[in-house]
C-alpha cells in the first residue's frame, strides 16, 4: 500500500527546516520556501501567517517531537545501566548536529520568541532528567543534587556536537561518575 503524500503544511515544515538550517532565516525567502516544497507561496501565509510564524511553528513541533525520545519511560533495576541507557540518549539526541540544532542556535539572538522556547525546551529536559535520575537513586523527588547531575549531563551531552573529534565518553564511565556523585 502507498504511503499517503505529505501535506502541503508538512512539505512546508520540512522545507523551512532544510533551508533555515542551510542558509538562515533572513536568508530564506518565502518563494524559495514555497518552491521547495512545491506549494504555491500563499499557502506558507495560510498555514503560519507570516514566515516567523512558520519559523516558530517549526521549532514548536519539531522540537516537542524528539523531547519524548530523551528520557527513557522506565528506569532499568540496576542504577548503572539506567544512566548508561540516558546517557547514550542524550548524547545521540541533545550531541548530534541536526538542522534543527542550526537552527535554533543560529536564529534565537534575532527571535525573542525563538530564545524563549529553547529555554523553556532546556528547562523540561533538565526537569524530566532530574526526575529520572530520582527515580534511580530511589527519591520520591528530585533534590537539587538530581538538578545539578541533569544540568552537567545534558550541557556535556550538547557539548559534544561542537567539539568534533573529541572521543565519546563511555555509557559506563558516565554512570560511575554520576552514581558515585549522588551516593
Amino acid at each position: 500500500m502507498d504511503e499517503p503524500a505529505a501535506s502541503g503544511r508538512d512539505r512546508i515544515l520540512a522545507a523551512a527546516e532544510e533551508l533555515f538550517a542551510e542558509r538562515g532565516y533572513a536568508r530564506t525567502s518565502t518563494a524559495r520556501l514555497a518552491a521547495a516544497a512545491g506549494v504555491p507561496q500563499g499557502l506558507i501565509f495560510y498555514h503560519f501567517g507570516t514566515k516567523e510564524g512558520l519559523l516558530l511553528a517549526l521549532i514548536r513541533e519539531r522540537s516537542t517531537r524528539t523531547l519524548a525520545d530523551l528520557v527513557p519511560a522506565t528506569v532499568p533495576p540496576d542504577a548503572h545501566a539506567a544512566v548508561a541507557e540516558l546517557w547514550r540518549r542524550l548524547a545521540r539526541h541533545l550531541g548530534e548536529q541536526t538542522p534543527m540544532h542550526r537552527i535554533v542556535f543560529r536564529e534565537s539572538e534575532h527571535h525573542p520568541e525563538l530564545q524563549a522556547r529553547a529555554r523553556e525546551i532546556h528547562d523540561s529536559i533538565i526537569t524530566a532528567v532530574s526526575a529520572y535520575l530520582a527515580r534511580v537513586t530511589g527519591d520520591a523527588r528530585p533534590a537539587p543534587r538530581h538538578h545539578a547531575a541533569a544540568r552537567m549531563l545534558v550541557a556535556t551531552s550538547s557539548a559534544t556536537s561542537v567539539t568534533p573529534g573529541a572521543p565519546p565518553l563511555a555509557a559506563k564511565v558516565v554512570a560511575d561518575l554520576l552514581l558515585n556523585g549522588l551516593g
